[in-house]
């Protein structure tokens, strides 16, 4: 995983995004949603990180979009409400990380095998 940039919601998005038109599409679209909820969306920043070379971006306390492999957009965490906390769900009566919906990253990080 690759640290990116920061940029404010509803500002001008990082140029290394450009050829990713659906992407930043996902990200206004969020952006759109959450005005509805939130008194200035142009507080929150989304955190830039690249995933296996695909773009991740992460609204602060909301939700994420990220570039899979066959190129499709997925977008994650956005019926957590902004504020529900990092990852976890708030009023869910098991843990469920909302961040981790897309199990596209699940093949980094394997489960131990059990010992015998």
């Amino acid at each position: 995983m690759l640290i990116g940039e920061r940029w404010r919601a509803g500002s001008v998005p990082p140029r290394s995004l450009e050829k990713y038109p659906e992407f930043l599409e996902a990200c206004s679209a969020q952006e759109h949603v959450l005005s509805s909820t939130v008194d200035d969306v142009s507080k929150l920043w989304w955190t830039l990180t690249w995933l296996e070379g695909r773009p991740v971006a992460e609204l602060e306390r909301g939700p994420r979009v990220a570039l899979r492999g066959d190129g499709s957009v997925h977008v994650s965490g956005a019926e957590e409400p902004v504020g529900a906390g990092v990852g976890i769900a708030d009023g869910d009566s098991h843990e469920h990380d909302v961040f981790d919906e897309d199990e596209d990253d699940d093949d980094l990080f394997p489960e131990p095998a059990p010992r015998a």
